[in-house]
């Protein structure tokens, strides 16, 4: 007797990922060879421990278990379950996680995944850590690769599609997700962590992530990284290193108060900002703006920040700050304007192109004409992915809204490990 399982989020290595969201797969009687009919089976937690867990259910729900019996047919008919990530369980590598298929104390079945999802940057483990390292110097090809593209598209030119207007936080959604997707290209098992920017980072400042400059300012802020790291000949603009230095002491979170200033605030305080979007959208102004003006150097120019691997942590978190807002406050339905608004937006964007619901978004749109920039277009159409058909190649600002498809449809693929996948009504869709 042998059971096939088939996980509809498999890529054509024949590698398996799932997210906190449920997605559909099958389990089938491969041979039936003293099997009764039906055969009866259970979908169990198989992995390693401290691994990625998985729960279970006959439909798509937020209310899985550990375990799920099924009665198969030994004809080979296909019986349909859904299989999600255990919220607070993820994966730190490729196939600590999976579905042992059990009959009567025996293995029957096996099906190795992981539970992919963006964690807290300084809760990596160390392999975690240098395997995105690893891909995202690849990505950059000491100046030579792909990376330029992304640093060309958040340029002065360019900023008026992702900031100061309503569509600041789905742009950067789309833009992040598609760093993570060319990452996920050199290595499947990477996500971007997120530097959460209201607590002590301390390991994210090590020389051994993202570094620290000269402890003496007179020698320079460009990061010395030692000998081998990933990021050690990081290039973007021909020439340019990396260059950072922190206005705090880096063994504790940047300040409420820096330079005079009001400075980043934490995420209760955030999530106070109001449980409308035009209310919440101010994040863009703090914790955002200090988060990056916490630093001298590039990051904390609009024009330059993505020169440093900092800002797609940072706006990571930017992200899951939003995405825990989207999930505290049910607001992941498109159609409410307590979801999603245009309105407060400040003037001087002809007909707020690019931030309305229906928009496409820049550079991925192709777009030339002007109020969109008219410069060649950095980026190509969206890149798919192996394990969604979201958001397709000229993604909408409606499409980056309800990123785990709570209101049907595929989800976009991601998950923090903070923010917890919960239907709104009924716990069933």
């Amino acid at each position: 007797m042998r059971v096939d399982i088939q996980v509809s989020t498999t890529d054509p290595q024949n590698r398996t990922f799932v997210t906190w969201v449920p997605v559909k797969a099958t389990a089938r009687l491969a041979d039936a060879s003293g099997a009764s009919n039906p055969a009866h089976v259970t979908l169990q937690n198989g992995g390693v421990s401290n691994g990625g867990r998985l729960a279970f259910d006959t439909v798509r729900s937020d209310a899985g278990a550990d375990h799920l019996d099924l009665d198969l047919p030994t004809d080979g008919t296909p019986v349909e379950f859904w299989v999600a990530g255990e919220f607070q369980h993820p994966s730190s590598d490729y196939g600590d996680a999976a579905i042992d298929v059990m009959a009567s104390g025996t293995q029957v079945g096996r099906c190795e995944m992981m539970v992919r999802i963006r964690k807290n940057a300084v809760k990596l483990s160390a392999a975690e850590r240098d395997r995105f390292l690893l891909a995202l110097g690849k990505l950059n090809n000491a100046g030579q690769g792909v990376f330029q593209g992304f640093r060309d598209t958040h340029v002065t030119d360019s900023l008026d599609e992702a900031h100061g207007f309503p569509g600041f936080p789905p742009w950067h959604r789309a833009y992040i997700l598609d760093l993570e997707r060319a990452l996920q290209g050199i290595d499947s098992s990477v996500t971007l962590p997120y530097w959460r920017f209201d607590q002590t980072a301390t390991a994210l400042f090590d020389m051994a992530f993202l570094g620290m400059p000269p402890a003496n300012p007179a020698q320079g802020d460009t990061i010395q990284f030692p000998h081998g790291h990933a990021l050690e000949f990081w290039k973007t603009d021909t020439l340019d290193s990396i260059d950072r230095r922190p206005f705090f002491n880096i063994n504790g979170p940047p300040p409420t108060q820096l330079l005079g200033r009001p400075n980043v605030i934490t995420q209760a305080e955030t999530m106070l900002l109001g449980t409308r979007y035009d209310r919440f959208r101010r994040m863009e102004g703090a914790p955002h703006g200090p988060a990056h003006t916490s630093f001298d150097g590039p990051i904390n120019d609009p024009a330059t920040a993505p020169k440093d691997p900092l800002f797609f942590l940072l706006h990571a978190n930017v992200d899951r700050l939003w995405a825990f807002w989207q999930w505290f406050n049910k607001r992941t339905d498109s159609a409410s304007s307590d979801s999603y608004s245009t309105a407060g937006a400040p003037p001087g964007r002809p007909g707020l192109i690019g931030h309305n619901l229906g928009d496409t978004l820049w550079p991925w749109n192709q777009s030339r004409t002007p109020p969109r920039p008219t410069f060649p277009v950095p980026r190509g159409p969206f890149p798919t992915s192996p394990i969604t058909t979201r958001p397709g190649a000229q993604p909408t600002v409606r499409d980056m809204i309800d990123w785990q498809g709570v209101h049907g449809g595929d989800p976009l693929g991601f998950d923090y490990d903070d923010v917890p996948f919960e239907l709104h009504a009924g716990g069933v869709a």
